[in-house]
C-alpha cells in the first residue's frame, strides 16, 4: 500500500505539468496497477499468515510415546525354595558370622563359629534342616541359649506372621563378648521346599 501512494504523488505531480486527460489515464493505470500488485501482495500475505495461525491453532501431533512395558506380574510363589532373604539380611549374616569366628586349637581350620546354635540331642538331631524345625516346635518367645569359645549367643521367636501365603516365624539370633555384640534377623516358614517334595515342614529361609 506504500508503493500505492508514492506512485499516486509522482501522478498527481504530473497532472500539473501534463496534458489532464493524458495525466488521468496514466494515472488510472498507475494507481490500478500498484493497488492490484499491493492486493495480490498482502492476498499472499494474508494467506500466509491465515496458514500460520492454522499451524498455530492446529495441535501438534502427540509425540508417539513407546508403551511402557506391562508390569511384570510375579507369579505367586508356590515353594519355600523359591523365596529369597533381602540384601541387608545378607549383610548382616556376614557380619554376624564374622563376629562369631573364635580362635580354637582344635577346631577345623583353627576357627571356631561361635554364631552356629548348639542343641542337645532331642528328636530333631541330625535331620535335614533341623535348626528350622527346632525353633518350629517352640512358643513365640522363647529364648534358646548356648555359649561358644568366645560368645555367648541366643536364638529367640520373635513372631509369628504370614510371608507371600506361607505360615512363618521371625528369629534374632544374637553374640555377645564383653561390651561388643552382634545380630542377624531370620526366617522359618511352614510349607514344602520345592516340587521335589512331597511333606510339608518347617524350612529356613535365611
Amino acid at each position: 500500500m506504500i508503493h500505492a501512494f508514492r506512485a499516486a504523488v509522482c501522478a498527481a505531480a504530473l497532472l500539473a505539468s501534463a496534458d489532464a486527460a493524458q495525466a488521468q489515464g496514466f494515472l488510472r493505470d498507475l494507481v490500478e496497477g500498484k493497488v492490484s500488485e499491493a492486493l495480490r501482495s498482502g492476498g499472499g500475505d494474508r494467506r500466509q499468515a491465515r496458514s500460520a495461525g492454522e499451524a498455530r491453532a492446529t495441535p501438534a501431533p502427540a509425540t508417539t510415546r513407546p508403551k511402557a512395558a506391562a508390569a511384570a506380574t510375579s507369579k505367586p510363589i508356590r515353594f519355600i525354595g523359591d523365596m529369597r532373604a533381602p540384601a541387608e539380611v545378607e549383610a548382616q549374616k556376614a557380619a554376624y558370622n564374622k563376629f562369631g569366628e573364635a580362635s580354637c586349637n582344635d577346631c577345623e581350620g583353627g576357627i571356631a563359629l561361635d554364631g552356629t546354635p548348639k542343641f542337645s540331642y532331642d528328636q530333631f538331631s541330625g535331620q535335614y534342616g533341623e535348626r528350622a524345625k527346632r525353633a518350629g516346635s517352640w512358643p513365640v518367645g522363647h529364648v534358646h541359649r548356648w555359649q561358644g569359645k568366645a560368645s555367648a549367643g541366643t536364638l529367640t521367636v520373635t513372631s509369628e506372621e504370614r510371608v507371600d501365603g506361607f505360615r512363618c516365624r521371625r528369629l534374632e539370633y544374637k553374640l555377645v563378648k564383653g561390651s561388643s555384640s552382634a545380630s542377624r534377623a531370620s526366617l522359618i516358614c511352614w510349607g514344602m521346599a520345592s516340587s521335589e517334595s512331597s511333606v510339608e515342614n518347617w524350612h529356613e529361609v535365611y
